[in-house]
């Protein structure tokens, strides 16, 4: 049978999400806890992210034998081997045909500017970051909803052909001493986000005119080519 499984995990502990020849990704770790439980394949994902970035609900998909049914003890196992960087929150049988990355309709990702004193104990899991002006941020994110070729908010070696995405939410709120990026798009191309969060704060710090990025978003001309650190990106949710 074919289960689901709906998972977090904390990206500073791995090389990406995506199996390495090392073996120091969050695939290969889920997969090595699998086979303390005699599951062999190897779990399918839904979503890539780079090296440090972080899953609050990421989605994969693997096959199993049928004397797995009881799902709430299987969670359990499985957590045994995997915690403490990565926790199974929730499986379910589905269809043979599911599959994970092919069958999602939307991504939801937030980026996180933590606006208190340094600490170094947080420093894995945002992006330290003086106060913003909310309303003018949102303003900047208005830009990037619709349908456009972000291929110049793409890594050079992003593998993806058709770089046409489209973005039904880009917005920022305030949570205490937070500042929270919310992006929610059909799909991302990679470091898009990071590189879409580079140009807003460009902007925001008047380093880069409004015009400016929407040249880039147009995809006229290129004035953003670094992405914001990985450590405040967080895969949030998919949507099927």
């Amino acid at each position: 049978m074919k289960l689901k499984l709906i998972f977090s995990y904390d990206g500073s502990k791995f090389q990406g999400s995506a199996t390495q020849p090392h073996q120091n990704s969050v695939q290969d770790a889920l997969a090595k806890a699998l086979r303390h439980l005699g599951i062999y394949e190897k779990p399918l994902f839904a979503s890539r992210t780079d090296k440090g970035v972080h899953a609050l609900n990421a989605v994969a998909s693997v096959k199993c034998g049928e004397h797995f049914r009881d799902l709430n003890a299987l969670k359990a196992l499985i957590n045994r081997f995997s915690r403490p960087n990565i926790n199974i929150k929730f499986t379910k049988i589905v269809s043979e045909n599911f599959q994970p990355r092919f069958d999602a309709k939307m991504r939801e990702y937030r980026y996180l500017l933590y606006h208190g004193a340094f600490n170094p104990f947080l420093s894995s899991y945002f992006h330290f970051y003086p106060k913003i002006d909310i309303k003018k941020a949102n303003e900047i994110l208005s830009l990037f909803v619709g349908t456009h070729d972000f291929r110049l908010f793409a890594k050079q070696n992003s593998p993806s052909k058709d770089s046409k995405r489209s973005i039904f939410i880009a917005k920022a709120y305030s949570h205490k001493d937070l500042t929270v990026f919310k992006f929610r798009a059909n799909g991302f191309l990679r470091s898009q986000i990071r590189l879409m969060m580079s140009g807003v704060l460009a902007v925001l710090e008047g380093k880069l005119s409004k015009d400016n990025l929407k040249e880039q978003i147009l995809a006229k001309a290129s004035h953003i080519r670094t992405p914001t650190p990985p450590n405040a990106l967080y895969l949030a949710r998919i949507f099927y």
